[in-house]
């Protein structure tokens, strides 16, 4: 009897229908499988009101890799005027600076900054003036409109840091189970016990606060195995447990999305939405590879990007094989629906959503290839490389019966191939030949089969895609 098996969506990893994905990568995969996000080198305009743009020059610089990037904004009230600043920390030790809508592409260390390591950063108002705090394991600095910047020594070593209704807070790296505050948004009195700053202890089980930040007008700690609120009602700070997980969190995940919190742990990945953890359907524990201790997330509207390593057994090449990596996907995460997709070949060392008032980014710097230009999320992929991307199935049948494959229909774009796999080590290859409706005839006979949709040409769409065969 003839049957026929057709495909109409590709977003179902966690689905109960008869074709059901497998791994997908590079593609994003919903009713169809459309071109994903890619990376391209991060491009500024030189001026607010021209379209020439400009990439971030660092070549005439002593460095060979950008380690880490915040950006600064400061408002001058003399003049009226916002100046926008990326900051780069190059692998010389070097914090550099490139001024937005300058005409500039060049980076420049000005005030000779520097630190040991890539600072934690926090941007916020001190006295109605735009600040920035750089901190690392030995120092912060501190810098203020119409000031130079000022470095505070001998404070704690802070891992984390945020300002509510203000209020300053830090997490610290010893002890971890104190978190300091500031009532008066005076960085440099983190350390020192005063009537306008001093620290809160942690004393239960749920660990060390490793992230500290503000989300709807509240401050929750995310701790190693929990998370906690921070009360604060008239100069009294109190706190209270609001989540206890059995695996421990990975607190470099940890992102404000929305009006969500995003984060992973070691058995999944989880929103909270100031009230309730909820766990994901999203399932990629088959994919993991290790315990992905360097992972990283951000986020820009209401995608999150998590950063992390992931293994493939489909025997394909990315630049990064011979590398020394530390991250190789991205996973991305639509807050609304929560479907995702998996970006492959980008070993993300840092994120940094960057906002003006003309134009909003997602700012990556890379840990191997591409680790000398500062990288940026794009859906437009027309001037990207070409990037490989799969979706494969699972098996396509539901009984292990013997079967005389026939057909092939897909619409598709030129040059997709698609692939079955079957039985043990047996596969055949179609090569679309033309833009839409495309049609294969053939005869195999296999029990087990699997299909694999491949290509490397930019904004490839695969729509409908139908199997024909014999069920013996």
């Amino acid at each position: 009897m003839k049957k026929r098996i057709e495909i109409k969506e590709f977003n179902n990893y966690n689905s109960n229908k008869s074709v059901k994905t497998e791994i997908c990568y590079n593609f994003l995969n919903k009713d169809k499988l459309y071109q994903s996000f890619s990376t391209k080198t991060a491009t500024f305009p030189y001026f607010k009101d021209q379209d020439l743009s400009y990439e971030i020059d660092i070549s005439k610089r002593n460095l060979s890799a950008i380690k880490g990037i915040t950006s600064f904004k400061q408002y001058f009230p003399n003049s009226k005027s916002t100046v926008y600043r990326i900051l780069l920390y190059g692998d010389d030790k070097k914090v550099y600076i490139n001024e937005l809508y300058s005409g500039d592409d060049k980076i420049y260390n000005s005030y000779n900054i520097e630190f040991d390591e890539a600072p934690i950063t926090l941007s916020y108002k001190k006295d109605d003036a735009d600040a920035i705090i750089l901190a690392d394991k030995n120092k912060m600095l501190i810098w203020r409109t119409n000031f130079s910047p000022y470095t505070i020594p001998n404070v704690p070593v802070i891992t984390s840091i945020c300002m509510n209704d203000g209020v300053l807070f830090c997490t610290i790296k010893e002890p971890a189970f104190k978190v300091w505050y500031a009532t008066d948004l005076d960085a440099e009195n983190v350390g020192n016990i005063s009537n306008n700053s001093g620290y809160i202890s942690l004393n239960d089980d749920l660990g060390d606060a490793k992230k500290i930040l503000a989300f709807d007008e509240d401050v929750y700690i995310f701790r190693e195995y929990g998370i906690s609120k921070i009360n604060y009602l008239q100069k009294e700070i109190t706190v209270s447990q609001v989540y206890t997980s059995n695996s421990r969190i990975l607190e470099n995940t940890v992102s404000v999305c929305g009006n969500l919190i995003v984060f992973m742990t070691f058995d999944g990945i989880y929103t909270f939405n100031g009230t309730r953890v909820s766990k994901t359907d999203i399932n990629i524990s088959n994919l993991l590879d290790g315990i992905n201790q360097k992972a990283t997330a951000s986020s820009i509207s209401h995608y999150y990007f998590l950063a992390l390593r992931l293994k493939y057994d489909d025997n394909a090449s990315t630049d990064l094989d011979n590398e020394n990596y530390v991250n190789n996907s991205i996973l991305v995460i639509d807050t609304f629906d929560l479907s995702f997709h998996i970006m492959r070949g980008i070993d993300v060392l840092q994120f940094h959503p960057f906002k003006t008032d003309t134009f909003e980014k997602l700012l990556v710097c890379c840990n191997t290839k591409n680790c000398n230009k500062l990288l940026e999320i794009t859906y437009d992929c027309s001037n990207t490389e070409k990037i490989y991307k799969r979706w494969q199935s699972a098996a396509l049948t539901e009984r292990d019966n013997n079967k005389l494959i026939t057909n092939l229909t897909v619409t598709a774009s030129k040059n997709v191939t698609f692939t079955f796999d079957y039985d043990t080590d047996h596969s055949i290859s179609f090569v679309t030949y033309r833009e839409g409706l495309n049609e294969f005839n053939f005869r195999f006979r296999c029990n087990q089969l699997k299909l694999q949709i491949s290509s490397s040409v930019n904004k490839a769409v695969v729509d409908k895609v139908a199997v024909e065969y014999y069920d013996y």
